[in-house]
Order: C-alpha cells, then sequence, then structure tokens
C-alpha cells in the first residue's frame, strides 16, 4: 500500500519533500555535531534501528531524512492499556498479580512516583543522560515487578499476537523476528541500572495470544497468556552507543545495506528513474 502524507492532526493529506522539518522548533529531530546546547534524544526504538541498519539510522537521524509513518496497531495498543490497567491495581496495593501466583514468582509490580512517566514512550520514557556522549537515552517501559526475595527489579514487556495453539509460544525467542523484542528488554536493564537500580538478569515477555481455535467470532476474542523468561545481557549496549555516537560525529554515511529493504528500495528506485530518463 502507498503510504500517503497527512498533517498529524486534521488527518488531510499534506505535501512532502521525503525530509524531516527544518522548521526551527523542529531542529532538535536532527542531530549536529558538536553541538552542546542539550543532550540529544535517542530512543531505544532509534537504537534499535541502528543496530539493524546504521545506513538507515545515518540518513534519518544526522541527515534528516523522514521515515515513512507506521501504521498504529491499535488491537495491540489495547491490550497493553488494558494490561497495565490491570497490574496498575496490584501496583497500588502491593499485591502480587494472579500471572506471578501461577508462575511462582515472588514479586509485586514496582511502585514507585516516576512509573506514569517511565511507561510514556511518546514523549518521556526511563531515561539517562550520558554527559560525555551528549545523548539523552529512553526507552517507554510496559512493566517493571519488584523481587520480594532480593528487591532487584525485573523487566517485563507485554506482547500481544494470534498464532494456533502450536505455534504460539514453540521457540518463540529464536523466532529471528523476535531479535528486536530481546535488544529492548537488554536495553531496559540497561537504564535501569545507569539510574542506580539493581536489576535481576531475568526478564519477561508477558505474550497474550487472541486463540484462532474457535468456530466463530461472535464479536470477541479470546486470549491465553504465557509468560517467557528471557535472560537479558545489558554488557553490550554502552559499546554499541559509544560506536553509534562515533557514526553520528562522522561525515562518512555508511555503505549500503544488501539486507536492508529500506536501503535498497531507495537505491532502486532512484535507478529506475534515471534510466527511465
Amino acid at each position: 500500500m502507498a503510504h500517503l502524507n497527512r498533517d498529524k492532526k486534521t488527518k488531510e493529506l499534506k505535501e512532502t519533500d521525503g525530509l524531516k522539518s527544518r522548521a526551527k522548533n523542529q531542529l532538535w529531530r536532527i542531530y549536529k555535531c558538536n553541538d552542546k546546547r542539550k543532550p540529544f534524544r535517542i530512543s531505544r526504538s532509534k537504537f534499535s534501528n541502528y543496530v539493524d541498519c546504521d545506513r538507515c539510522f545515518y540518513l534519518d537521524q544526522v541527515l534528516g531524512l523522514k521515515q515513512i509513518d507506521s501504521i498504529p496497531f491499535k488491537l495491540n495498543d489495547a491490550v497493553d492499556e488494558l494490561c497495565k490497567k490491570e497490574f496498575e491495581y496490584h501496583r497500588k496495593k502491593q499485591t502480587p498479580h494472579p500471572i506471578m501466583k501461577e508462575y511462582e514468582i515472588n514479586a509485586v509490580p514496582f511502585k514507585h512516583v516516576n512509573i506514569e512517566k517511565w511507561q510514556d514512550a511518546k514523549s518521556r520514557g526511563l531515561e539517562y543522560v550520558d554527559r560525555d556522549l551528549n545523548l539523552r537515552l529512553t526507552g517507554g517501559i510496559d512493566d517493571v515487578w519488584e523481587n520480594k526475595d532480593t528487591k532487584k527489579l525485573i523487566v517485563v514487556d507485554y506482547k500481544a499476537q494470534s498464532k494456533t495453539k502450536e505455534k504460539k509460544i514453540k521457540d518463540y525467542l529464536k523466532d529471528p523476528y523476535h531479535e528486536g523484542y530481546k535488544r529492548q528488554l537488554d536495553f531496559y536493564r540497561y537504564l535501569f541500572e545507569k539510574n542506580g537500580f539493581k536489576v535481576q538478569t531475568t526478564g519477561y515477555f508477558l505474550v497474550y495470544n487472541a486463540t484462532l481455535e474457535r468456530d466463530s467470532f461472535d464479536n470477541e476474542l479470546e486470549f491465553t497468556f504465557d509468560l517467557i523468561p528471557y535472560e537479558t545481557d545489558s554488557s553490550y549496549i554502552e559499546k554499541e552507543i559509544k560506536k553509534m555516537k562515533k557514526l553520528m560525529d562522522s561525515d562518512q554515511i555508511p555503505p549500503l545495506n544488501k539486507f536492508c529493504q529500506e536501503c535498497n528500495y531507495i537505491i532502486a528506485g532512484g535507478k529506475l528513474i534515471k534510466d527511465k530518463k
């Protein structure tokens, strides 16, 4: 499908030149080398983009190429929001959620004055400012629990999917499309550690699966859930962030990533137009 550019408020069609806005109040979106006025914001998703394709990351963050707007996944968002409400109930009462009891995890949802801020992925999130690199690293978490025995934090991310019963969880963490999920928890652990918290190495994916084993829809979805443990690793994050910052300060565009669809779409489109002319 074609992605047409629209005004974010009115939803009316809006002309685009394919670049980020150069308006004075929007220049913070484009990185400028040696600009020391305030730390440049890098979200967890932007860091993940760098790991996947440094060329696309450079075009986006340094040169200001506008990424194609993604279509919101409203059903997934609904699962996330309802989960947060459910766990917030137990956070206020400091009682274990039934899922914790079922999986014999001695924990409660972590109660902290900044939990609402940490869960706001769009504009706030959990953050750490690296003064040496002049970067503000951020990530919007889904949830964090507290181990009642060790007092360490447990990073948790909600996921929604719809697969057959046989495939819903089998080899979940071996799925190449879920590599970004694991990097996500690694990054959150890194941010918590940089904020002075002690974090349990085992994090969890709370996966809600809309069952397909039904004869009819009947205007409702039935979900099953599974709690999948993942041994987080934050040791590589800082090294990658330093490499990312070095790239951002460079005037050299990274070479073409032969596996990246976006990179090769741009190159192929330009070539076809040139050849046609």
